[in-house]
């Protein structure tokens, strides 16, 4: 039956599946914090209607869809696939995905664009291919799957959104909105995450958090001449600098507090050192180095560890910064950065931002106007305890379609969701997953979703749901 399944779902791939993420990738749906006018132009919304189209077409019995949209806010796709006839149980699953993108960015390859789909040596290329428009079109073509097979599900819902690339600032409310619709979710499927290898099926264990904001020291109301102006006024850049040292050690990358370190157990040790096993060297060498770039930590099991479950800072933007070729000597009057910091999954995301706003501001260097503005303040992640079902599950899947046991993973990234969705339904399962694989390259140029990958993903959605049926009754 694992093989039907498959079969099964490299036919609706060619037929559907495929095409319609060909189409998604055509459409620059870019998230609100990229697109202030993303309301008046309505490309989120298209995206939403072109997938409740493509849903409809697909032919799924006792499939309902509902746009669900408060004014001001993206909107989102709730769906609802009745259970088989026969095993109609008190339980569901849930899944979710987004169908917003990051910006296009520049240094795709020229045959190539974030908007338009190319495929090439089994790659979907185009922006939101992987991050994670699929994620929409494979849970839906599981269950397609499984109908065309006859085999029998439970109820499956869902609530696709349009703004996780901006954090979500509305979805815990729509989730509010249509909680009662949902019933009693007993399985949670989310594809929005990572998988180290193309090997095997890889389940998410971690996920780190977030906090992020922006960070401006102003030292003049307007520039002046360097020569007037340096060795009496305080560079800005200067005092930005001595700033993030109070929590950066600019010399290793340590970051420095209780407020966002965490305790290294044993048995986070224990997981990192199985995924260090299982992808080796190539945990470091997947990354574009460039000249002779070395990694931050000594051991490849020590690297796995910061990845997953050290707090990271990284500047991502500045203001006020000219570019070289148009930089004049001009002692210039400010300067701001965005500012990103991965956490630890355990560490609570709003006293950390709280923490780092107090250093930040406290005590400014010559006395320059410093302000910190925080933007995100995002949880992290830890799964609970797997069933016996559910491992099965999973073994049965990544044995029957990759040929290898399933491996856990500690992402460094996040999906604060998961953290809401573990709360809302504090006894549910969790499926999280994802095919954003080695040089997938999501926010960045030449992404692109790994056909084969995701075939065999889609086919182990499908067998999961399958082995959910007996635990819903």
């Amino acid at each position: 039956m694992e093989n039907k399944i498959y079969q099964e779902v490299l036919k609706l791939w060619d037929q559907s599946t495929l095409p319609g993420l060909e189409e998604f990738v055509k459409l620059p749906a870019l998230s609100t914090d990229f697109d202030k006018n993303w309301e008046k132009n309505g490309i989120l919304l298209e995206a939403i209607k072109q997938a409740d189209v493509w849903a409809q077409k697909l032919g799924i019995k006792g499939l309902k869809t509902e746009i669900v949209q408060d004014k001001g806010f993206t909107p989102c796709l709730l769906v609802d696939i009745a259970a088989t006839e026969g095993v109609e149980g008190p339980g569901t699953v849930f899944m979710y995905g987004h169908l917003d993108k990051q910006p296009p960015n520049q240094g795709w390859d020229a045959d190539k664009s974030p908007w338009k789909p190319v495929i090439q040596n089994g790659k979907l290329y185009g922006r939101g291919a992987v991050d994670d428009g699929y994620s929409f079109y494979t849970q839906l073509s599981a269950i397609k799957a499984l109908q065309n097979l006859n085999i029998a599900h439970p109820r499956c819902v869902g609530l696709f959104e349009s703004a996780e690339e901006s954090s979500s600032p509305h979805y815990e409310e729509y989730l509010d909105e249509v909680k009662a619709k949902l019933g009693d979710v007993r399985l949670i499927i989310a594809l929005d995450s990572s998988c180290g290898d193309y090997e095997r099926l890889w389940i998410t264990k971690s996920l780190r958090g977030m906090i992020g904001g922006s960070l401006e020291v102003k030292v003049l109301e307007y520039g002046v001449h360097s020569g007037e102006a340096s060795g009496v006024v305080p560079s800005s850049f200067m005092i930005i600098r001595q700033l993030l040292d109070r929590i950066e050690d600019s010399s290793t990358g340590e970051i420095k507090g209780g407020a966002f370190n965490t305790t290294i157990f044993e048995g986070i040790r224990k997981d990192c050192q199985e995924m260090a096993e299982v992808l080796g060297e190539s945990f470091i060498s997947n990354f574009p180095w460039a000249g002779d770039t070395q990694p931050l930590q000594k051991t490849l099991l020590e690297n796995v560890i910061a990845r997953n479950w050290k707090p990271e800072m990284t500047v991502t933007g500045t203001d006020g910064l000219p570019s070289v070729e148009d930089a004049g000597n001009v002692l210039r009057p400010f300067t701001r950065i965005k500012i990103g910091m991965r956490l630890p999954p355990d560490k609570d995301a709003e006293k950390a931002a709280l923490a780092f706003k107090k250093i930040m501001e406290e005590n400014p260097p010559f006395g320059a106007q410093v302000t910190y503005t925080t933007t995100v303040a995002s949880n992290g992640w830890t799964a609970g305890k797997t069933s016996h079902w559910l491992k099965y599950a999973f073994e049965e899947a990544s044995m029957k379609y990759w040929g290898k046991p399933p491996c856990g993973l500690g992402m460094g990234a996040s999906i604060p969701l998961l953290n809401v969705f573990s709360k809302l339904w504090p006894n549910a399962q969790f499926m999280a997953a994802g095919a954003l694989g080695p040089h997938s390259n999501a926010h960045g140029p030449n992404e692109f979703l790994d056909i084969d990958y995701a075939q065999k993903l889609t086919a182990s959605v499908a067998l999961v749901i399958r082995r959910s049926t007996e635990f819903m009754k």
